[in-house]
Protein backbone atom coordinates (compact mmCIF):
# COMPACT_ATOMS: atom_id res chain seq x y z
CA UNK A 1 0.00 0.00 0.00
CA UNK A 2 1.27 3.47 -0.98
CA UNK A 3 1.88 6.04 1.74
CA UNK A 4 0.73 9.37 0.31
CA UNK A 5 2.86 12.44 0.82
CA UNK A 6 0.24 14.82 -0.61
CA UNK A 7 -3.50 15.33 -0.64
CA UNK A 8 -5.92 16.83 -3.23
CA UNK A 9 -8.35 19.35 -1.80
CA UNK A 10 -11.70 20.46 -3.17
CA UNK A 11 -13.98 18.82 -0.64
CA UNK A 12 -13.38 15.93 1.80
CA UNK A 13 -11.86 12.98 -0.11
CA UNK A 14 -13.99 9.93 -0.85
CA UNK A 15 -11.41 7.49 0.54
CA UNK A 16 -8.93 9.55 2.62
CA UNK A 17 -5.40 8.19 3.08
CA UNK A 18 -4.24 7.01 6.44
CA UNK A 19 -2.11 10.10 7.02
CA UNK A 20 -3.98 13.11 5.65
CA UNK A 21 -2.19 16.49 5.61
CA UNK A 22 -4.28 19.56 6.56
CA UNK A 23 -6.71 20.57 3.79
CA UNK A 24 -6.97 24.10 2.48
CA UNK A 25 -10.79 24.77 2.32
CA UNK A 26 -12.03 25.51 -1.21
CA UNK A 27 -15.56 26.56 -2.18
CA UNK A 28 -17.60 24.40 -4.51
CA UNK A 29 -18.18 25.94 -7.96
CA UNK A 30 -21.36 28.02 -8.29
CA UNK A 31 -24.28 26.61 -10.30
CA UNK A 32 -23.23 26.37 -13.94
CA UNK A 33 -25.46 27.82 -16.64
CA UNK A 34 -26.25 25.71 -19.70
CA UNK A 35 -24.07 26.60 -22.75
CA UNK A 36 -21.52 28.47 -20.61
CA UNK A 37 -18.06 27.39 -19.34
CA UNK A 38 -17.24 26.34 -15.76
CA UNK A 39 -14.02 25.51 -13.87
CA UNK A 40 -14.05 22.49 -11.54
CA UNK A 41 -11.50 23.36 -8.78
CA UNK A 42 -8.91 20.92 -7.44
CA UNK A 43 -5.58 21.83 -5.72
CA UNK A 44 -2.70 19.80 -4.26
CA UNK A 45 -1.88 20.72 -0.68
CA UNK A 46 0.82 21.41 0.09
CA UNK A 47 1.48 22.75 -3.42
CA UNK A 48 3.83 20.67 -5.53
CA UNK A 49 4.66 20.23 -9.21
CA UNK A 50 2.17 17.76 -10.73
CA UNK A 51 3.58 17.65 -14.27
CA UNK A 52 5.07 14.20 -13.73
CA UNK A 53 1.96 12.80 -12.01
CA UNK A 54 -1.13 11.09 -13.41
CA UNK A 55 -4.21 13.30 -13.10
CA UNK A 56 -7.61 11.80 -13.85
CA UNK A 57 -11.08 13.38 -13.56
CA UNK A 58 -13.97 10.87 -13.46
CA UNK A 59 -17.77 10.85 -13.10
CA UNK A 60 -18.59 9.42 -9.69
CA UNK A 61 -21.77 7.53 -10.59
CA UNK A 62 -20.30 5.71 -13.63
CA UNK A 63 -16.56 5.70 -12.77
CA UNK A 64 -15.66 6.67 -16.34
CA UNK A 65 -12.96 9.09 -17.42
CA UNK A 66 -13.81 12.74 -18.06
CA UNK A 67 -10.17 13.83 -18.62
CA UNK A 68 -6.80 12.03 -18.31
CA UNK A 69 -3.29 13.55 -18.03
CA UNK A 70 -0.30 11.21 -17.94
CA UNK A 71 3.42 11.32 -18.82
CA UNK A 72 3.32 15.04 -19.55
CA UNK A 73 0.39 14.99 -21.99
CA UNK A 74 -3.41 14.72 -22.30
CA UNK A 75 -4.72 11.28 -23.31
CA UNK A 76 -8.17 11.14 -24.89
CA UNK A 77 -8.59 7.46 -25.77
CA UNK A 78 -10.31 6.73 -22.43
CA UNK A 79 -12.41 9.92 -22.38
CA UNK A 80 -16.22 9.61 -22.36
CA UNK A 81 -17.66 10.53 -25.75
CA UNK A 82 -19.89 13.32 -24.45
CA UNK A 83 -16.85 15.17 -23.03
CA UNK A 84 -14.65 15.02 -26.11
CA UNK A 85 -13.48 18.46 -27.17
CA UNK A 86 -14.99 20.12 -24.07
CA UNK A 87 -12.32 19.65 -21.34
CA UNK A 88 -8.99 21.36 -20.74
CA UNK A 89 -6.34 20.94 -18.01
CA UNK A 90 -3.94 23.87 -17.64
CA UNK A 91 -0.37 22.56 -17.99
CA UNK A 92 0.99 25.79 -16.51
CA UNK A 93 -1.23 25.31 -13.49
CA UNK A 94 0.20 21.82 -12.88
CA UNK A 95 3.51 23.42 -11.91
CA UNK A 96 1.71 25.10 -8.96
CA UNK A 97 -0.23 21.97 -8.06
CA UNK A 98 -3.46 23.23 -9.66
CA UNK A 99 -5.54 20.40 -11.13
CA UNK A 100 -8.47 22.66 -12.12
CA UNK A 101 -10.51 21.31 -15.05
CA UNK A 102 -12.18 23.68 -17.53
CA UNK A 103 -15.49 22.26 -18.80
CA UNK A 104 -16.80 24.13 -21.86
CA UNK A 105 -20.35 24.44 -23.20
CA UNK A 106 -22.05 22.99 -20.12
CA UNK A 107 -24.95 20.60 -20.78
CA UNK A 108 -27.77 19.43 -18.50
CA UNK A 109 -26.23 15.94 -18.56
CA UNK A 110 -23.07 17.36 -16.91
CA UNK A 111 -24.97 17.81 -13.64
CA UNK A 112 -23.63 15.59 -10.84
CA UNK A 113 -20.57 14.47 -8.86
CA UNK A 114 -16.99 14.51 -10.19
CA UNK A 115 -13.86 12.99 -8.61
CA UNK A 116 -10.42 14.55 -9.05
CA UNK A 117 -7.64 11.95 -8.63
CA UNK A 118 -3.84 12.26 -8.68
CA UNK A 119 -1.23 9.49 -8.50
CA UNK A 120 2.57 9.37 -8.43
CA UNK A 121 5.32 7.21 -6.99
CA UNK A 122 4.69 8.94 -3.67
CA UNK A 123 1.04 7.94 -3.38
CA UNK A 124 -2.57 8.57 -4.39
CA UNK A 125 -5.21 11.14 -3.43
CA UNK A 126 -8.69 12.12 -4.57
CA UNK A 127 -11.32 14.79 -3.92
CA UNK A 128 -15.01 15.24 -4.76
CA UNK A 129 -16.52 18.19 -6.65
CA UNK A 130 -20.29 18.70 -6.97
CA UNK A 131 -21.40 20.43 -10.18
CA UNK A 132 -24.91 21.88 -10.25
CA UNK A 133 -26.25 22.84 -13.69
CA UNK A 134 -29.17 25.22 -14.19
CA UNK A 135 -31.08 26.84 -17.04
CA UNK A 136 -33.84 29.46 -16.99
CA UNK A 137 -36.51 28.90 -19.65
CA UNK A 138 -38.91 31.03 -21.62
CA UNK A 139 -41.55 33.38 -20.24
CA UNK A 140 -44.79 31.48 -19.57
CA UNK A 141 -47.49 31.50 -22.25
CA UNK A 142 -50.91 31.67 -20.56
CA UNK A 143 -54.00 30.79 -22.61
CA UNK A 144 -57.72 30.08 -22.14
CA UNK A 145 -58.67 26.50 -23.08
CA UNK A 146 -62.43 26.43 -22.41
CA UNK A 147 -65.01 25.88 -19.67
CA UNK A 148 -64.57 23.14 -17.06
CA UNK A 149 -66.29 22.28 -13.75
CA UNK A 150 -68.15 25.59 -13.52
CA UNK A 151 -65.01 27.64 -14.21
CA UNK A 152 -62.56 28.46 -16.98
CA UNK A 153 -59.65 26.14 -17.70
CA UNK A 154 -56.38 28.07 -18.11
CA UNK A 155 -53.05 26.56 -19.24
CA UNK A 156 -49.52 27.84 -18.61
CA UNK A 157 -46.70 26.62 -20.88
CA UNK A 158 -42.95 27.23 -20.68
CA UNK A 159 -39.84 25.41 -21.97
CA UNK A 160 -36.04 25.41 -21.62
CA UNK A 161 -35.64 24.80 -17.84
CA UNK A 162 -33.17 22.74 -15.79
CA UNK A 163 -33.59 21.11 -13.36
CA UNK A 164 -37.33 20.46 -13.20
CA UNK A 165 -39.10 23.81 -12.70
CA UNK A 166 -41.91 24.57 -10.28
CA UNK A 167 -45.14 26.09 -11.62
CA UNK A 168 -47.40 28.15 -9.33
CA UNK A 169 -50.72 29.95 -9.84
CA UNK A 170 -51.54 33.13 -7.94
CA UNK A 171 -54.75 35.14 -7.65
CA UNK A 172 -54.86 38.85 -6.71
CA UNK A 173 -53.42 39.39 -3.25
CA UNK A 174 -50.96 36.50 -3.59
CA UNK A 175 -53.54 33.75 -2.98
CA UNK A 176 -52.23 30.40 -4.24
CA UNK A 177 -54.50 28.35 -6.52
CA UNK A 178 -54.18 24.55 -6.75
CA UNK A 179 -53.18 23.09 -10.12
CA UNK A 180 -55.66 20.76 -11.81
CA UNK A 181 -53.09 19.25 -14.19
CA UNK A 182 -49.32 19.13 -14.46
CA UNK A 183 -47.23 17.71 -17.29
CA UNK A 184 -43.44 17.70 -17.72
CA UNK A 185 -41.63 17.01 -20.98
CA UNK A 186 -37.95 16.86 -21.91
CA UNK A 187 -36.30 17.76 -25.20
CA UNK A 188 -33.27 16.12 -26.83
CA UNK A 189 -30.88 18.41 -24.90
CA UNK A 190 -32.35 17.37 -21.57
CA UNK A 191 -34.13 20.67 -20.88
CA UNK A 192 -37.55 20.52 -19.25
CA UNK A 193 -40.83 21.93 -20.52
CA UNK A 194 -43.83 22.35 -18.24
CA UNK A 195 -47.57 22.59 -18.91
CA UNK A 196 -49.65 23.40 -15.85
CA UNK A 197 -53.42 23.88 -15.72
CA UNK A 198 -55.84 25.53 -13.32
CA UNK A 199 -59.60 26.07 -13.21
CA UNK A 200 -60.31 29.75 -12.57
CA UNK A 201 -63.57 30.83 -10.94
CA UNK A 202 -65.20 34.22 -10.50
CA UNK A 203 -64.50 34.05 -6.74
CA UNK A 204 -60.74 34.08 -7.40
CA UNK A 205 -60.94 37.47 -9.10
CA UNK A 206 -60.34 38.58 -12.65
CA UNK A 207 -56.51 38.50 -12.66
CA UNK A 208 -54.47 35.29 -12.77
CA UNK A 209 -50.67 34.89 -12.70
CA UNK A 210 -48.52 31.89 -13.61
CA UNK A 211 -45.04 31.74 -12.04
CA UNK A 212 -42.43 29.24 -13.26
CA UNK A 213 -39.50 29.03 -10.85
CA UNK A 214 -35.98 27.54 -10.84
CA UNK A 215 -35.07 27.19 -7.17
CA UNK A 216 -31.46 26.17 -7.90
CA UNK A 217 -30.77 29.32 -9.93
CA UNK A 218 -32.97 31.45 -7.69
CA UNK A 219 -34.82 32.84 -10.70
CA UNK A 220 -38.41 32.81 -11.90
CA UNK A 221 -40.54 34.11 -14.77
CA UNK A 222 -44.14 35.27 -14.53
CA UNK A 223 -47.00 36.00 -16.92
CA UNK A 224 -50.46 37.33 -16.04
CA UNK A 225 -53.89 37.08 -17.62
CA UNK A 226 -56.97 39.15 -16.86
CA UNK A 227 -60.32 37.43 -17.48
CA UNK A 228 -63.30 39.73 -17.91
CA UNK A 229 -66.39 39.03 -15.78
CA UNK A 230 -68.72 38.13 -18.72
CA UNK A 231 -66.56 35.08 -19.49
CA UNK A 232 -67.41 33.57 -16.10
CA UNK A 233 -71.15 33.85 -16.72
CA UNK A 234 -70.91 31.34 -19.56
CA UNK A 235 -69.35 28.80 -17.20
CA UNK A 236 -72.49 28.47 -15.01
CA UNK A 237 -74.23 25.03 -15.12
CA UNK A 238 -77.72 26.52 -15.48
CA UNK A 239 -76.65 28.22 -18.67
CA UNK A 240 -75.51 24.89 -20.06
CA UNK A 241 -78.93 23.40 -19.25
CA UNK A 242 -80.63 26.38 -20.88
CA UNK A 243 -78.49 25.97 -23.98
CA UNK A 244 -79.42 22.27 -24.23
CA UNK A 245 -83.11 23.14 -23.89
CA UNK A 246 -82.87 25.76 -26.62
CA UNK A 247 -81.09 23.32 -28.91
CA UNK A 248 -83.80 20.70 -28.40
CA UNK A 249 -86.48 23.32 -29.11
CA UNK A 250 -84.67 24.38 -32.25
CA UNK A 251 -84.48 20.77 -33.47
CA UNK A 252 -88.23 20.41 -32.93
CA UNK A 253 -88.96 23.56 -34.93
CA UNK A 254 -86.66 22.43 -37.72
CA UNK A 255 -88.38 19.03 -37.79
CA UNK A 256 -91.77 20.75 -38.37
CA UNK A 257 -90.46 22.95 -41.17
CA UNK A 258 -88.00 20.79 -43.10
CA UNK A 259 -89.34 21.74 -46.48
CA UNK A 260 -89.20 25.49 -45.80
CA UNK A 261 -85.68 25.33 -44.40
CA UNK A 262 -84.44 23.24 -47.33
CA UNK A 263 -85.94 25.67 -49.81
CA UNK A 264 -84.40 28.60 -47.95
CA UNK A 265 -80.96 26.97 -48.02
CA UNK A 266 -81.14 26.34 -51.75
CA UNK A 267 -82.15 29.93 -52.41
CA UNK A 268 -79.39 31.12 -50.10
CA UNK A 269 -76.76 29.14 -51.99
CA UNK A 270 -77.94 30.57 -55.28
CA UNK A 271 -77.84 34.12 -53.90
CA UNK A 272 -74.38 33.61 -52.42
CA UNK A 273 -73.03 32.30 -55.72
CA UNK A 274 -74.48 35.29 -57.57
CA UNK A 275 -73.00 37.64 -54.99
CA UNK A 276 -69.53 36.07 -55.33
CA UNK A 277 -69.74 36.26 -59.12
CA UNK A 278 -70.74 39.92 -58.90
CA UNK A 279 -67.85 40.65 -56.57
CA UNK A 280 -65.39 38.81 -58.82
CA UNK A 281 -66.55 40.69 -61.94
CA UNK A 282 -66.92 44.17 -60.51
CA UNK A 283 -64.66 44.51 -57.51
CA UNK A 284 -61.49 42.41 -57.63
CA UNK A 285 -58.91 43.12 -54.93
CA UNK A 286 -55.84 44.65 -56.55
CA UNK A 287 -52.32 44.27 -55.15
CA UNK A 288 -50.53 47.61 -54.85
CA UNK A 289 -47.07 46.51 -53.63
CA UNK A 290 -44.42 44.37 -55.38
CA UNK A 291 -43.92 40.75 -54.31
CA UNK A 292 -41.18 39.82 -51.84
CA UNK A 293 -38.37 37.46 -52.86
CA UNK A 294 -38.99 34.76 -50.21
CA UNK A 295 -36.61 31.82 -49.74
CA UNK A 296 -37.00 28.92 -47.29
CA UNK A 297 -34.63 28.65 -44.31
CA UNK A 298 -32.85 25.22 -44.27
CA UNK A 299 -31.98 25.71 -40.57
CA UNK A 300 -35.66 25.57 -39.56
CA UNK A 301 -37.27 22.75 -41.57
CA UNK A 302 -38.51 19.54 -39.92
CA UNK A 303 -36.50 16.36 -40.73
CA UNK A 304 -39.44 14.97 -42.76
CA UNK A 305 -39.53 18.00 -45.07
CA UNK A 306 -37.36 18.07 -48.20
CA UNK A 307 -36.31 21.47 -49.57
CA UNK A 308 -35.38 22.07 -53.20
CA UNK A 309 -31.78 23.18 -53.94
CA UNK A 310 -32.95 26.74 -54.66
CA UNK A 311 -34.99 26.82 -51.39
CA UNK A 312 -38.19 27.74 -53.29
CA UNK A 313 -40.22 24.56 -52.74
CA UNK A 314 -40.82 22.06 -49.94
CA UNK A 315 -42.42 18.62 -49.95
CA UNK A 316 -43.26 16.05 -47.29
CA UNK A 317 -41.37 12.73 -47.16
CA UNK A 318 -42.10 9.55 -45.22
CA UNK A 319 -38.37 9.20 -44.52
CA UNK A 320 -36.97 11.29 -41.68
CA UNK A 321 -33.62 12.89 -42.53
CA UNK A 322 -30.65 12.88 -40.16
CA UNK A 323 -30.14 16.63 -39.77
CA UNK A 324 -27.70 18.46 -37.45
CA UNK A 325 -29.15 19.91 -34.25
CA UNK A 326 -30.31 23.50 -34.55
CA UNK A 327 -32.29 25.51 -32.00
CA UNK A 328 -34.31 27.10 -34.79
CA UNK A 329 -35.43 23.75 -36.25
CA UNK A 330 -39.02 22.49 -35.77
CA UNK A 331 -38.94 19.14 -33.98
CA UNK A 332 -42.53 17.88 -33.83
CA UNK A 333 -44.47 19.90 -36.43
CA UNK A 334 -43.64 19.55 -40.16
CA UNK A 335 -42.95 23.26 -40.61
CA UNK A 336 -40.36 25.52 -42.20
CA UNK A 337 -39.89 29.29 -41.99
CA UNK A 338 -38.80 31.84 -44.54
CA UNK A 339 -35.19 32.95 -44.37
CA UNK A 340 -35.95 36.65 -43.85
CA UNK A 341 -38.26 38.14 -41.20
CA UNK A 342 -40.20 41.42 -41.18
CA UNK A 343 -40.84 43.97 -38.42
CA UNK A 344 -42.61 46.82 -40.22
CA UNK A 345 -44.01 47.96 -43.53
CA UNK A 346 -46.10 45.92 -45.97
CA UNK A 347 -45.01 42.65 -47.56
CA UNK A 348 -46.58 40.02 -49.78
CA UNK A 349 -45.53 36.79 -51.49
CA UNK A 350 -47.20 34.25 -53.75
CA UNK A 351 -47.47 30.54 -52.85
CA UNK A 352 -48.51 27.73 -55.18
CA UNK A 353 -49.70 24.54 -53.47
CA UNK A 354 -50.42 21.07 -54.76
CA UNK A 355 -54.22 20.67 -54.87
CA UNK A 356 -56.03 17.37 -54.35
CA UNK A 357 -58.12 15.34 -51.91
CA UNK A 358 -54.98 13.73 -50.44
CA UNK A 359 -52.93 16.91 -49.96
CA UNK A 360 -52.59 18.71 -46.62
CA UNK A 361 -50.64 21.95 -46.23
CA UNK A 362 -50.92 25.40 -44.71
CA UNK A 363 -49.33 28.80 -45.40
CA UNK A 364 -49.17 32.03 -43.44
CA UNK A 365 -46.89 33.90 -41.03
CA UNK A 366 -45.37 33.02 -37.66
CA UNK A 367 -43.80 35.15 -34.95
CA UNK A 368 -40.13 34.74 -34.12
CA UNK A 369 -41.12 33.32 -30.70
CA UNK A 370 -43.17 30.43 -32.15
CA UNK A 371 -42.58 27.16 -30.26
CA UNK A 372 -40.39 24.73 -32.20
CA UNK A 373 -39.62 21.89 -29.77
CA UNK A 374 -43.15 20.87 -28.73
CA UNK A 375 -46.38 19.86 -30.45
CA UNK A 376 -48.65 22.89 -30.92
CA UNK A 377 -51.97 23.64 -32.58
CA UNK A 378 -51.32 26.28 -35.25
CA UNK A 379 -53.41 29.37 -34.41
CA UNK A 380 -52.81 32.97 -33.27
CA UNK A 381 -52.48 31.89 -29.62
CA UNK A 382 -49.44 29.86 -30.72
CA UNK A 383 -48.11 32.87 -32.69
CA UNK A 384 -49.21 31.49 -36.08
CA UNK A 385 -51.67 33.16 -38.51
CA UNK A 386 -52.46 30.84 -41.41
CA UNK A 387 -54.95 29.13 -43.72
CA UNK A 388 -54.78 25.45 -44.65
CA UNK A 389 -55.77 23.10 -47.43
CA UNK A 390 -57.88 20.34 -45.86
CA UNK A 391 -59.53 17.73 -48.10
CA UNK A 392 -59.94 20.10 -51.01
CA UNK A 393 -61.31 23.02 -48.94
CA UNK A 394 -59.61 26.14 -47.63
CA UNK A 395 -59.76 26.75 -43.86
CA UNK A 396 -58.62 29.56 -41.56
CA UNK A 397 -56.78 28.33 -38.44
CA UNK A 398 -58.27 30.20 -35.47
CA UNK A 399 -58.08 29.70 -31.67
CA UNK A 400 -61.50 28.03 -31.70
CA UNK A 401 -60.65 25.47 -34.37
CA UNK A 402 -60.41 25.63 -38.12
CA UNK A 403 -62.96 27.96 -39.70
CA UNK A 404 -64.35 26.04 -42.67
CA UNK A 405 -64.85 27.99 -45.89
CA UNK A 406 -67.05 26.84 -48.73
CA UNK A 407 -64.44 27.99 -51.22
CA UNK A 408 -62.35 25.31 -52.94
CA UNK A 409 -58.59 25.52 -52.52
CA UNK A 410 -57.10 27.99 -55.03
CA UNK A 411 -54.05 26.97 -57.00
CA UNK A 412 -52.17 30.10 -55.96
CA UNK A 413 -52.48 32.19 -52.78
CA UNK A 414 -51.14 35.65 -51.95
CA UNK A 415 -50.02 36.03 -48.30
CA UNK A 416 -50.10 39.73 -47.37
CA UNK A 417 -48.48 40.93 -44.12
CA UNK A 418 -49.40 44.55 -43.40
CA UNK A 419 -47.86 46.02 -40.24
CA UNK A 420 -49.27 49.44 -41.17
CA UNK A 421 -52.85 48.17 -41.22
CA UNK A 422 -52.22 45.47 -38.54
CA UNK A 423 -53.59 42.75 -40.84
CA UNK A 424 -52.61 39.38 -42.26
CA UNK A 425 -54.66 38.83 -45.43
CA UNK A 426 -54.95 35.81 -47.73
CA UNK A 427 -56.04 36.41 -51.34
CA UNK A 428 -56.93 33.99 -54.15
CA UNK A 429 -54.22 34.88 -56.67
CA UNK A 430 -56.22 33.32 -59.52
CA UNK A 431 -59.13 35.77 -59.29
CA UNK A 432 -58.26 38.41 -56.66
CA UNK A 433 -60.94 37.33 -54.14
CA UNK A 434 -60.10 37.78 -50.48
CA UNK A 435 -60.14 34.46 -48.57
CA UNK A 436 -59.63 35.45 -44.93
CA UNK A 437 -58.01 38.19 -42.81
CA UNK A 438 -56.57 38.24 -39.28
CA UNK A 439 -56.27 41.46 -37.30
CA UNK A 440 -53.07 42.02 -35.29
CA UNK A 441 -52.91 44.00 -32.06
CA UNK A 442 -49.94 45.89 -30.64
CA UNK A 443 -49.39 43.02 -28.18
CA UNK A 444 -48.99 40.42 -30.93
CA UNK A 445 -46.93 42.39 -33.44
CA UNK A 446 -43.26 41.32 -33.39
CA UNK A 447 -40.79 40.01 -35.95
CA UNK A 448 -42.74 37.85 -38.42
CA UNK A 449 -41.55 35.14 -40.79
CA UNK A 450 -43.25 33.39 -43.73
CA UNK A 451 -44.53 30.03 -42.37
CA UNK A 452 -45.25 26.80 -44.24
CA UNK A 453 -46.64 23.45 -43.00
CA UNK A 454 -46.71 20.38 -45.26
CA UNK A 455 -48.05 16.98 -44.24
CA UNK A 456 -48.96 15.66 -47.68
CA UNK A 457 -48.02 17.17 -51.05
CA UNK A 458 -45.76 20.04 -52.08
CA UNK A 459 -45.73 23.85 -51.72
CA UNK A 460 -43.77 26.17 -54.00
CA UNK A 461 -42.86 29.85 -53.83
CA UNK A 462 -43.56 31.64 -57.10
CA UNK A 463 -40.48 33.43 -58.38
CA UNK A 464 -42.24 35.76 -60.80
CA UNK A 465 -43.54 39.15 -59.64
CA UNK A 466 -47.08 38.89 -61.05
CA UNK A 467 -49.92 41.32 -60.17
CA UNK A 468 -53.35 39.98 -59.31
CA UNK A 469 -55.82 39.93 -62.23
CA UNK A 470 -58.51 42.53 -62.74
CA UNK A 471 -61.94 42.10 -64.25
CA UNK A 472 -62.04 41.92 -68.06
CA UNK A 473 -64.83 44.51 -67.95
CA UNK A 474 -62.50 46.94 -66.18
CA UNK A 475 -59.09 46.53 -67.82
CA UNK A 476 -57.79 49.82 -66.49
CA UNK A 477 -58.75 49.28 -62.83
CA UNK A 478 -55.42 47.74 -61.78
CA UNK A 479 -53.25 50.48 -60.25
CA UNK A 480 -50.29 48.13 -59.75
CA UNK A 481 -48.73 48.92 -63.11
CA UNK A 482 -45.12 49.42 -63.99
CA UNK A 483 -45.77 53.12 -64.48
CA UNK A 484 -47.02 53.69 -60.93
CA UNK A 485 -44.80 52.25 -58.20
CA UNK A 486 -46.38 52.43 -54.71
CA UNK A 487 -45.24 54.91 -52.12
CA UNK A 488 -45.02 54.38 -48.35
CA UNK A 489 -48.49 55.91 -47.95
CA UNK A 490 -50.14 53.70 -50.60
CA UNK A 491 -52.73 51.31 -49.04
CA UNK A 492 -51.99 47.61 -49.39
CA UNK A 493 -55.38 46.69 -50.85
CA UNK A 494 -57.71 48.67 -53.09
CA UNK A 495 -60.80 49.29 -50.94
CA UNK A 496 -63.10 50.46 -53.73
CA UNK A 497 -64.53 47.02 -54.25
CA UNK A 498 -65.20 46.65 -50.53
CA UNK A 499 -67.16 49.90 -50.41
CA UNK A 500 -69.24 48.97 -53.43
CA UNK A 501 -70.44 45.72 -51.87
CA UNK A 502 -70.42 46.82 -48.26
CA UNK A 503 -68.77 43.59 -47.03
CA UNK A 504 -65.50 41.71 -47.10
CA UNK A 505 -64.06 38.33 -46.25
CA UNK A 506 -64.27 37.22 -42.61
CA UNK A 507 -61.91 38.98 -40.25
CA UNK A 508 -60.70 37.74 -36.86
CA UNK A 509 -59.52 40.01 -34.04
CA UNK A 510 -56.49 38.42 -32.39
CA UNK A 511 -55.92 39.14 -28.71
CA UNK A 512 -53.04 38.20 -26.52
CA UNK A 513 -52.99 36.90 -22.99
Amino acid sequence: QLNPSFNCCCSPPCNPPSATPPLQPLLQPPPATVDQDIVLPCQLFPSSNAQSMTVRWIRYHVSQTVHLYRDGGDLYFEQMEEYQGRTQLSHDGLIRGSLDLLLANVRPSDDGTYVCTVQSDAGYAEAVVELEVSAVGSSPLVSLEGYQDGGIRVLCRSAGWFPQPEALWEAPGGQRLPSTSHHLSRDERGLFGVEDGVTASAEAGGSLSCVVRNRRAGQEKESSLRIAAPFYHDAQPWKVALAVTLVMLLILILGLSVFSVRLFKENGKTWEKQRRDLRMNLCPITLLVPAEEVLLDPDTHHPQLVLSPDCRSVRWSETQQDLPYNRKRFKNLCCVLGREGFTDGRHCWEVEGEVGDETRWAVGVAAETVWRMTIISPNPSAWIWAVQNQKGRIQALTEFGASVSSCPVPRRIWVILDFTGSRVTFVNADNGAEIFAFMLTSLTVQKMYPWFWVEKGEVRLCSENVALPTSPAHPTSNPASEASRPSAETPLLDAKGEEALGSSAPTQQTTSA
